[in-house]
Formats: structure tokens, sequence, C-alpha cells
């Protein structure tokens, strides 16, 4: 997928060296590849030259399927992240380092493009909790909100579409504002949806401040400053709102998918899927109190947080 061969045989170009023109690779090198695939019955090879299988014709019409095995994304940054799980299991830090030598989060901030299509991931995932965030608080009371975090775009337009007295704001780097106005806002809400550009914690100037997965990047003496800036935003009137991903019921020793989660995140960031403990320990840490709790679903929580007495 990272160099658009099984497009190209989509789109009817069948020899090896066309394929390697076509694609800018090396022709020897490709046509080991082209073997290797049609083993794994991704390509077949006939007298006309390469055609996909099923297999292969799923990979370009699931959209998931070709950002998920594109070299260049995310989602295949997190995948590589495993390879430095020994160093992770032996200190506890993130131990993956891109090909440049960069950890991750550095790597996510200096590419744009790597940047975007992490962004975009935790956008799409967001969907699904945003309904939970949507009656999950006194948004008609609120008066208005700036989000800041991963998934903050996928709500932000989603409360702004709920409730056109609020206003709404997202605050965040340049470029990850320009991913949430092209590829997450819908036309609709765009208009309603101020982007605020910022490098740190949100501007002040809004009742609610609401972080959505802002810390699941983020190693805990991080996470801890990142709360303690941020609430530093919020009135005395106002609320500080957590939504955060959270370890299930079973355990991640029962759930595979979510230890295999934790494990990338670990080895990438140095974080984890975190339990419900966790968070409110960070939050404890950077001197705020739990004033409520709410399961919004999809193994998410939605707290309140203010200052502790």
């Amino acid at each position: 997928m990272t160099v658009g061969l099984v497009d190209l045989v989509w789109q009817g170009v069948r020899t090896a060296a066309e394929l390697a023109d076509r694609s800018g690779t090396d022709r020897r090198t490709l046509s080991a590849l082209l073997a290797y695939l049609v083993e794994l019955e991704v390509l077949s090879a006939g007298p006309d030259g390469y055609r996909l299988t099923p297999v292969g014709e799923e990979l370009v019409e699931d959209d998931h399927s070709s950002q998920e095995y594109d070299l260049r994304g995310a989602h295949a940054a997190l995948d590589l992240s495993l390879s430095g799980l020994h160093e992770t299991l032996r200190t506890g830090r993130a131990g993956f380092r891109t090909a440049s030598g960069a950890p991750l989060a550095v790597a996510l901030a200096a590419d744009e493009r790597l940047g975007a299509s992490a962004r975009e991931a935790v956008e799409d995932e967001a969907l699904w909790i945003a309904p939970g965030v949507r009656t999950g608080y006194d948004w008609q009371a609120a008066g208005s909100v700036t989000l800041a975090g991963g998934g903050a775009g996928a709500v932000a337009g989603t409360l702004a579409a709920a409730f056109p007295a609020l206003r709404v704001r997202v605050a965040a780097l340049p470029s990850a504002l320009r991913t949430v106005a092209e590829r997450v806002l819908e036309s609709a809400v765009r208009d309603r949806v101020e982007l605020v550009p910022t490098g740190g914690p949100v501007p002040s100037g809004d009742r609610i401040v609401l972080l959505c997965r802002l810390l699941e990047q983020l190693p805990d003496e991080d996470a801890v400053l990142a709360l303690r800036e941020n609430a530093a935003a919020v009135p005395e009137d106002g609320a500080l709102l957590l939504v955060e991903q959270v370890e299930g019921a079973d355990g991640i020793e029962r759930d595979t998918e979510a230890a295999l989660h934790h494990l990338r995140l670990k080895a990438a960031f140095g974080s984890g899927v975190r339990t419900e403990d966790d968070f409110e320990r960070l939050a404890a840490l950077a001197g705020l109190r739990v004033a409520s709790r709410r399961d919004i679903g999809w193994d998410h929580r939605l707290w309140e947080l203010a200052p502790a007495r």
C-alpha cells in the first residue's frame, strides 16, 4: 500500500517492469515483492501479468485497510512501535524510535503527514464516543466550551450541531487545526466551531474546558502538567471536563485487543491504557478532585474535575 502497488494493479498495470516504473521502485526488488504477494494470495500471476485476488481487491476497496497498511501512516507507526517493547519492558518508558532516531511523539509533531494521519485516526474513533459526551453533561447551561486533545474536532462538531446556542472552540497546533477543518468537521458546522491556534494549554475565555483524549499519548508526569496547566484556564464558575479511554471491566489481561493497544501506547509514548484509578491519581497530583464521573460507553469516561480543597 505504501508505494501504491495494489492500486496500480487495480488500474490495469500488469507487468513487473511497468509496475516498477510507475511506482518508482527497484525492478529486481519489486519482482521479489511481487512473488511474495502472489504467495500471500494478494496477487495472482498469469500469462497476461499480475491481477488482484479477492484479498487484494478488498485492500483497494476498504479505506481502513489502505490506511492501516500504509507504512507512512500512524497506524503502521503504532504497530512498528512494538519493536521498542524490549526497552519499554526494562525501563517502563517509551522505547520506540523512528528511523531517524526520534521518539514517535516528536515525529508526529515534526512530520505533518504523519501527524495528520494520527489525528484523523483518533478523530474517527472519537465519533463513537461523541454522542456520550453530548448526553453526559448539561451543555444547555454551559454557555461556552473550549476543547483540546486528539478527539476534540469530532466532539466539537457533535456539540455544535446539537446545541446551536453553545459557543464552541477547538484549541490545537495550526497543523492539527488544518486537519480538523479539512477532514473532520462537517460543512454544516464548520462556521460554528472557532479554531484557536496554540502550542500549549487552552486559552481562557470559556466556562468549560473539555480535554478529549489529550492524555493517552502522554507519560504520567506530562499528563499531570497538562491537567494543571489547562485547569488554569477554567474560571471559578466553570468546569474542567476530561474524556479518556479506560481499562475495561475485564482488565487488559482478558482483553487481547486492549492489551495490544496498551503495549503500543506504552512502547510509543510511555503512557498505556490507564484505569479509572490511574486517571484520578493523575488528577490528584495536578491538584484536582473528581466532582463527578460518568460512563459514556466504549470504555470511555467523562470526568468533571474541580480544584482540590
